[in-house]
């Protein structure tokens, strides 16, 4: 059964079973301690395959000397997709303007989401110092910045300039394939990761409550939502690719990566998926997605700070009882594409690292306001992922389709 079918269906399942266990702690606390390990488990699985795939597909590209072509159009989608996106949800926002509802963190005492942010990026800043590059592939966990520089020097050296490094290079590709082969198979049963991530989401969402309390406010996220995946970023994609192919087509068969994003609030943990998926079901080469998947999961953020800007812009009015200048909007969504290129240090909580620094760098104070994402994140994470996962698809194809190997897979033969 196709991955897209799986995974909706184990979506669907997570809903069911959250409604049919909310209200039993023990069925609560089961589930989420199964998603949590589950997650671990799939950025267990991520580390290997990115530097493997990362150094076998860098040197293959530096090979044939497409290496800085796929970088430039990689960088040029996320750029071009942040700022779209933002400047998007600058205009539904105006178009229907709702305050940010009041959560159950929203008493938390001041600080204490940016005492979170500033920690993730104290933390993860400190593994780019350079030291042991062993030890930085065996104590990476999250943020996966450090591996890919490391499997990036590695491919440069691994280009096969001379006879003496041909076989380390076909070594390597060889062990990419067995990469590939892995993410494959956590490909096709990365559904039971999804029922439960989606399971335990579902339930806090349940007891969360406050999107049933506040439905104008989810209204405005899911329709948002809906115009980010189903019209901005297809419209886009045609741009890139001159509407030669069909964006929906990419979208339908990228399903699984997405879900998975989705209700899992992490990207790392998406990363084998998307690599198999872009290679199986979107004609991606091998040493494209290899290169372009993890690089996108780095920079390509462009739906966290879609959603970012909309959680921005509805705090201002909840605070302000009044919606912002257009000045102020403008400036808030430019700031949160810049932060975004960053949020990679917060990974799992990208919404939470773009709206303190953006406060931050805009000198506006809302006094403690801004806590009251802190009960919301799991689903305004997930969203966000879930759109960045979309973006990371629609640009390994328009790689793909700019440097010229891409090819068209039969839906027969997808996975």
């Amino acid at each position: 059964m196709k991955t897209w079918i799986t995974y909706i269906a184990a979506l669907l399942m997570g809903l069911a079973a959250a409604l049919l266990m909310s209200s039993i702690d023990l069925a609560y606390e089961i589930i989420s301690s199964v998603s949590s390990f589950l997650v671990s488990f799939g950025m267990f699985i991520t580390i290997p395959v990115v530097f493997i795939s990362f150094a076998s597909g860098t040197a293959s590209l530096m090979k044939d000397r497409k290496g800085w072509k796929t970088a430039g159009m990689s960088f040029l989608w996320s750029v071009i997709s942040a700022l779209v996106l933002a400047f998007a949800a600058c205009i539904i926002f105006i178009a229907e303007p709702e305050a940010f509802p009041v959560t159950s963190s929203a008493g938390s005492a001041p600080g204490t989401l940016s005492s979170h942010v500033y920690y993730m990026l104290s933390s993860s800043s400190s593994s780019l110092y350079p030291g042991n590059p062993f030890l930085t592939l065996a104590t990476t966990i999250r943020f996966i910045l450090p591996v890919v520089i490391v499997a990036w020097i590695f491919g440069l050296a691994l280009k096969p300039s001379s006879d003496i490094i041909r076989p380390a290079y076909t070594t390597m590709n060889s062990f990419a394939e067995v990469m590939y082969r892995i993410s494959r198979t956590y490909s096709v049963y990365g559904f039971f990761l999804t029922f439960f991530a989606s399971a335990s989401l579902f339930i806090g969402i349940y007891q969360e409550k406050t999107l049933f309390a506040a439905p104008e406010y989810a209204v405005l996220i899911v329709l948002a939502l809906a115009a980010a995946v189903l019209i901005i970023l297809p419209l886009l994609y045609g741009v890139f690719t001159g509407f030669k192919k069909n964006p929906y087509k990419v979208l339908l068969r990228s399903i699984a990566p997405a879900l998975l994003a989705f209700s899992s609030s992490n990207s790392v943990c998406t990363i084998p998926v998307s690599e198999s998926i872009a290679r199986q079901n979107l004609g991606v080469q091998k040493r494209i997605s290899s290169v372009t998947v993890p690089v996108f999961s780095i920079i390509g953020k462009g739906g966290s700070a879609f959603i970012s800007t909309i959680i921005l812009l509805s705090l201002y009015q909840a605070t302000a009882n009044e919606a912002p200048g257009t000045g102020v909007i403008a400036a808030t969504a430019l700031t949160a594409v810049l932060v975004s290129f960053i949020s990679s240090f917060s990974m799992g909580t990208e919404t939470a690292l773009i709206t303190v620094l953006t406060l931050n760098i805009l000198g506006i104070n809302l006094y403690g306001a801004e806590n009251a994402i802190i009960a919301m994140l799991p689903l305004i994470g997930g969203l966000g992922a879930m759109v960045d996962s979309i973006i990371s698809s629609y640009g390994s194809s328009i790689v793909a389709t700019a440097i010229g190997t891409d090819i068209e897979i039969p839906y027969r033969d997808t996975i």
